[in-house]
């Protein structure tokens, strides 16, 4: 194997390689990225099991065709570090000589044949979205799926596809995230409800983002596929049935305020700063035209931040944990500048809104902790 390869389309793709290549494990072909040389093209592979990447580098002039294995983390310092536009790469015997201006790096190979295979779309995808649509729904969804959990069904992010519309819904049990977008058509059959790991979204997220892009998905009994540009994401599906997100959605929130949304997000920063571990609630006081929040935490002071809002009706008092509603204000910044936030009474969920196309739920905690 021989060939030129662009340095810095190479360290993106090395980059996103790291992200799957396992970095402990007891397995050492798991550490490795498979290079290989084809015509026109470099490919590289990565795995651990669970996840896989298929990436390719386009800018390329090949010599020689040809594959290798080696340590990932290695290769992707060695490629980062170097500050030339195009380095060379070649094999001889069991090593991969890397060469740039006053640079020569020798790295030990493993047998490719020892690489795990690493799955292709064979017949096309199920359906297509794109690329930017699906990287909005992945960001107001993923932050809200649990971490660890017993509840494995939870560990993931829900995917449904109905005629043209796919849907994906995060929850942790406290708090409930779902968006919608357009597919580019409708799918080629009808696709099962699926649940896809965290993980596999954040590498999604890691890839080249081309709003104007396609994103091709399939779903087969045990995994998904998408394809995405150069790059195709594997993952194995999350195991376990999804909650029935729809019974959680309030449809009975009377007290509807609106509110802008960089105002909110930082009048809720401030009145989070005096809340500890004991004390994670912060208060929302509602009346007429106004939104007061408040906070104390014993040992440190108390804190009481206002703001105007739209809204009429009786006031009222509700505790929220406040790291739930920064983590979607956080998504919302920049994306709307209005949100509405829908409420009953103090024991019953918030309902959080942006358009038609997002909606967040968040359970209260109770008001003698906040």
């Amino acid at each position: 194997m021989k060939l030129n390869f662009n340095r810095e389309e190479m360290a993106d793709a090395l980059r996103a390689v790291c992200a799957v290549a396992a970095a402990r494990t007891p397995k050492p072909v798991l550490r490795c990225v498979r290079l290989e040389a084809r015509s026109d093209v470099l490919l590289l592979s990565a795995t651990d099991l669970e996840l896989a990447l298929r990436a390719a580098v386009s800018q390329v002039e090949v010599g020689k065709t040809g594959e290798t294995l080696v340590v990932a983390d290695t290769l992707s310092r060695i490629v980062s570090e170097c500050n030339d536009d195009v380095l060379t790469a070649e094999t001889k015997g069991n090593h991969l000589h890397i060469r740039g201006s006053g640079s020569h790096f020798q790295i030990v190979t493993q047998d490719p044949a020892d690489f795990p295979a690493v799955p292709t779309m064979e017949d096309g995808p199920d359906f297509t979205v794109s690329d930017g649509v699906l990287r909005k729904l992945v960001e107001w969804t993923a932050f809200a799926a649990a971490r660890e959990s017993t509840r494995f069904a939870i560990n993931g992010v829900l995917w449904e596809t109905k005629d043209s519309k796919l849907t994906l819904a995060g929850t942790d049990g406290r708090r409930l995230s779902v968006a919608h977008g357009e597919l580019m058509g409708a799918p080629v059959r009808e696709i099962p409800s699926v649940i896809v790991p965290g993980k596999a979204l954040s590498l999604f997220n890691r890839l080249h983002a081309d709003s104007e892009g396609a994103v091709g998905v399939k779903i087969l009994p045990s995994q998904i596929l998408l394809s995405v540009g150069g790059a195709l994401v594997s993952s194995s599906l999350v195991e376990g049935h999804f909650p029935d997100y729809r019974s959680v959605i309030p449809s009975d929130c009377d007290r509807v305020l609106e509110l802008e949304t960089d105002e909110f997000l930082g009048a809720l920063k401030r009145a989070a700063l005096l809340t500890n571990e004991e004390s994670k609630g912060v208060r929302f006081s509602l009346k007429d035209g106004e939104l007061t929040l408040s906070s104390r935490a014993p040992e440190q002071g108390e804190a009481s931040v206002s703001i105007p809002v739209q809204y009429k009706g009786e006031p009222m008092e509700i505790g929220f944990n406040p790291v739930f509603l920064l983590d979607v204000l956080k998504v919302a910044q920049g994306q709307a500048e209005r949100i509405t936030f829908a409420l009953k009474d103090a024991n019953r969920p918030g309902l959080l809104r942006s358009g038609e196309g997002f909606l967040y739920v968040v359970m209260p905690v109770n008001l003698g902790s906040a």
